[in-house]
């Protein structure tokens, strides 16, 4: 008895240094260089939703908002890039064959709640920078009803098919690029390459729920309580279709590029025998 549970300690053990140096240097990786770029250009969008009560800071000023703030968003990210890694494990040994989805699905699952205390430590941040009062917290019950549920579905849609969907073609990108090339770009270039372009397109591709999700939090801002029609009706009549398929495109698909060309880059699905899941097979 005594044996078998020296083995198994030993095997945990020995899975939490692998896990450790093989995994965590790929999760700091990406999640340094997207808080950096989340956070610098979160802080304009702040400004200029605060209706002139806040005055526009240049780029010095947004990177030192950056270093004030990089612990706890950096911290977050990584939290948020264990979970969805191996929530995306977990749904490929339970559904094999829907392996193409779980990406996009993990993805939206575990970044709708991260994304939205991201957002909210930047504006806070942002609002201290400037000397200005920081908007009251509104509790944990206060912040899922007017920070995470409005318009949750498209939130999912974005989240999930953005960066997740960039996720899933961003190696077939790759590839394309490594045969147009003949193999000759350096492998990080092509990784990079592919998940950035991966991530512009499906960043357009999803400029509908992104901006139906932004109509549902204004409109629960303004105290109104929008559901999934309302705030997708909401933005046909403000805006029309065309804009609402196309309007905030060029800021949004840069960022989600840069994010899944990171992601791509750094590799942060590689070795999945290090998954808890595949602790149980």
């Amino acid at each position: 008895m005594a044996a078998m549970t020296d083995a198994g300690l030993s095997q945990v053990a020995s899975w939490s240094a692998a896990w450790s140096g093989s995994i965590c240097p790929r999760f700091a990786a990406a999640a340094l260089p997207i808080q950096m770029v989340t956070v610098e250009r979160t802080v304009p969008q702040v400004i200029n939703l605060s209706q002139g009560s806040l005055k526009p800071l240049d780029f010095a000023g947004r990177m030192s908002i950056v270093r004030r703030s990089i612990v706890p968003q950096f911290s977050l990210k990584f939290g948020q890039l264990a979970c969805f890694r191996e929530l995306k494990f977990f749904l490929d040994a339970t559904s094999p064959s829907t392996r193409p989805l779980h990406a996009p699905i993990a993805w939206g699952i575990t970044n709708v709640p991260a994304q939205s205390t991201i957002y909210a430590l930047a504006t806070a941040s942002t609002f201290q920078h400037l000397g200005a009062p920081v908007p009251q917290a509104p509790g944990l019950s206060g912040f899922v009803r007017t920070k995470i549920l409005p318009g949750i579905f498209w939130t999912f849609l974005r989240e999930g098919f953005a960066t997740g969907g960039g996720l899933a073609l961003g190696p077939q990108v790759q590839a394309g690029i490594n045969k147009a090339t003949g193999n000759t770009l350096p492998v990080a270039v092509t990784k990079f390459g592919g998940g950035l372009l991966a991530g512009w397109a499906c960043a357009f591709a999803t400029m509908l729920p992104h901006n139906c999700a932004l109509t549902a939090a204004r409109m629960a801002q303004e105290g109104q309580r929008p559901n999934t029609v309302s705030c997708f009706r909401m933005l046909l009549s403000e805006q029309g279709l065309f804009r609402a398929l196309t309007v905030n495109f060029q800021q949004r698909c840069a960022v989600i590029a840069v994010v899944v060309g990171c992601l791509n880059t750094a590799d942060v699905l590689a070795h999945d025998h290090l998954s808890i899941a595949s602790q149980f097979k």
